[in-house]
């Protein structure tokens, strides 16, 4: 119900406000995508309906209840537009998800979509014929009958609908943004029931104008949408941009610009001349077609996407490596520019958004090794390694989250004491569609996209497990060799992470060896010391594996505290094969002796081996001569029948 002379202070606040987000929409950047336009007719949407309400307002004020057939026309128009705009929302949520076009292939979402407009255009329509929805009375003015009950519920469906589109499909929304946007909604649902209820005073649409600001704040405002330097749209946008077109199956190339040595242009000339150089490359590649669109990708790399078939590829490309012929000019400086150029094509080189972005990056990192200046296209690359890699980093995800990972031993023989007393631990990989995958395969891939922090911990911990269930300090193993990878050195709380898991499974330092390859102390020495050094302390033993496998060791086997040398098998190998290599191996094993350091012989497959390593002093002898690695069961069955 609405008296003759309700309230309009709160439909004034709300004009006030809305111009404000209308005034901060001007003021700025327009970026022109679906959902800024859905969000502008909300506005406007909310605008309309604020106006006939202080216009309905004021004819009943002054004609009463004989307002006509104008007036009944004014009330049927406010309500449809009222109860239009949950409506808007609901597509607003839907369009920003990305997926709106699930409606097309599932049935159920089709019609949970539908039905709330549906009823709508029945009960307004309705309305229209019969003005169910309310009465006009000559002491209480305008009175919303019972019926009118049917659009509030309508509006709390559509409201919901949105919401919980926003929670299952918008990705890139963060925990905080989702649950204001969700208050908001949840609120102006609640005052729409109350409203029908509490007629003094029209608050409903304060509630709604406050929630399209919050609104703007968090999904509208272009500081979000575009990149702060350059203007145009940022990488968020592009991966919701390009999700959506990948879900409708439009057809779209992308052209990936990602300048070279642009590090140095900002070393050169400064941050600020380098900011105005990519804002002028961001601006010109606006020019160039009309219906294009412009993201930046990274620091120093822009990504254009046209639609297929609307231009001319060769032609855009002729004319991007024309212009950086060219020098880039501003005010203090003329610099010419060079960069890599990538093409890409959606679908046919990558379906989702998942795989396009891989294929941008393998494609970018292709184009720079190519050189300066280089233009490939991702039809020409073995796209087959990548995708690859792709199944491999989700088998490695897949079996850490499963618990499948895997740790084998391979027994270490002790030439002095003639049994085994130490045995290197394994990872093995088994995945049900590519099969055993080898660690030389995924733990690179691991290290590469931080997998193997999670995958080395699990290993650590596996280890640990296993020397407290077998009890092995009752067993001739005096110690368990673990492979530290080179990006668990460089963490921080490495240290911390290694001991917690020692203390848990309550294990003695030196029932641990730690296995570090040439590579590792090679590419971070400084971190790797600093960890080394500080295990050192707490009596955990170290070893440098894959000696001799052509990195420089000299210098950090100075520098850091191992006490055991690990002979790369290959070197082994070629002593048999090779008389020079034989007297460069027979030589190294008395270096390392004057070192003082224990040494460990890889890949030992024959007697022979066995006996001349064992001659020229190596004290520790690995290899499938003994055992190959073997499952944690059966090396305990090992252990106990030859201990």
């Amino acid at each position: 119900m609405v008296a003759l002379g309700w309230n309009i202070d709160f439909e004034i606040c709300a004009l006030i406000i809305l111009g404000v987000v209308v005034a901060l929409h001007i003021s700025k950047q327009y970026v022109s995508i679906r959902r800024s336009h859905l969000f502008l007719a909300m506005i406007a949407v909310e605008c309309v309906a604020i106006l006939c309400n202080i216009g309905l307002r004021q004819m009943l004020i002054y004609h009463g209840i004989s307002i006509g057939t104008a007036g009944i026309a004014l009330i049927d128009f406010y309500i449809a537009v009222q109860y239009a705009l949950p409506l808007l929302f609901m597509y607003y949520m839907v369009v920003w998800s990305g997926k709106s076009m699930i409606y097309s292939h599932n049935r159920w979402a089709f019609i949970l979509f539908w039905l709330p407009i549906v009823s709508y255009a029945f009960v307004v329509g309705r309305n229209v014929v019969e003005q169910n929805l309310y009465r006009l009375d000559a002491k209480l003015g305008y009175v919303e009958t019972s019926a009118m009950m049917a659009l509030n519920w309508i509006a709390i469906y559509a409201v919901m609908y949105g919401l919980v589109y926003a929670v299952v499909y918008i990705r890139i929304l963060s925990f905080e943004r989702l649950s204001v946007i969700g208050l908001s909604g949840v609120f102006v649902a609640f005052g729409a029931v109350t409203q029908y209820y509490m007629t003094s005073a029209m608050y409903i649409d304060f509630l709604i104008a406050v929630t399209l600001l919050v609104l703007y704040l968090v999904a509208q405002n272009p500081a979000d949408m575009l990149d702060g330097n350059t203007k145009v749209m940022s990488r968020s946008m592009m991966d919701e941009i390009l999700r959506r077109d990948i879900e409708a199956q439009k057809t779209f190339e992308l052209i990936v610009l990602a300048l070279d040595d642009f590090k140095f242009v900002n070393k050169t000339f400064g941050v600020t001349t380098g900011d105005i150089m990519l804002m002028q490359v961001a601006h010109y590649l606006m020019t160039l077609t009309r219906r294009g669109r412009v993201y930046r990708y990274g620091a120093d790399q822009f990504v254009l996407q046209v639609r297929h078939n609307e231009v001319d590829m060769n032609a855009i490309l002729d004319h991007i490596q024309e212009r950086f012929r060219h020098p880039w000019i501003t005010e203090e400086v003329s610099v010419m520019l060079s960069t890599t150029i990538s093409c890409i094509a959606c679908p046919e080189d990558g379906s989702t958004m998942e795989t396009l972005v891989d294929v941008i990056d393998y494609s970018v990192l292709s184009a720079k090794t190519q050189g300066k200046g280089s233009v490939v296209f991702a039809r020409d690359m073995d796209l087959h390694a990548l995708r690859k890699e792709k199944a491999i980093e989700k088998a490695i995800e897949l079996a850490m989250d499963r618990d499948t990972i895997e740790v084998y031993y391979q027994p270490i023989y002790n030439t002095e004491k003639q049994c085994y007393t130490s045995a290197e631990a394994l990872v093995r990989l088994n995945d049900e569609m590519l099969g055993n995958i080898s660690p030389e395969i995924f733990i690179p891939i691991a290290e590469k996209n931080g997998m193997i922090l999670k995958l080395g911990t699990m290993i650590f911990e596996k280890v640990c497990r296993f020397i407290a269930e077998q009890n092995l300090k009752d067993t001739t193993i005096e110690y368990i060799e673990v492979n530290v990878s080179v990006v668990q050195c460089m963490q921080q709380n490495f240290v911390e992470e290694l001991i917690e898991i020692m203390e848990e499974y309550e294990i003695e330092p030196n029932q641990i060896n730690l296995e570090v390859t040439e590579t590792a102390a090679v590419n971070s020495l400084s971190v790797l010391q600093e960890n080394i050094e500080k295990l050192h302390s707490k009596g955990i033993s170290f070893s440098l594996d894959d000696y001799g496998s052509g990195y420089s060791t000299l210098g950090y086997l100075h520098q850091l505290p191992f006490q055991i040398i690990k002979l790369d098998k290959l070197m082994v190998w070629d002593a048999f094969e090779n008389e020079r290599a034989g007297i460069t191996l027979k030589f190294t094993v008395g270096m390392l002796k004057e070192l003082k350091v224990r040494i460990v012989a890889e890949g030992v497959e024959t007697q022979e081996q066995q006996k001349h390593l064992t001659g020229i002093g190596c004290d520790y002898l690995q290899g499938w001569y003994y055992s190959k690695a073997i499952p944690g069961e059966e090396f305990a069955q090992l252990i106990q029948a030859t201990g």
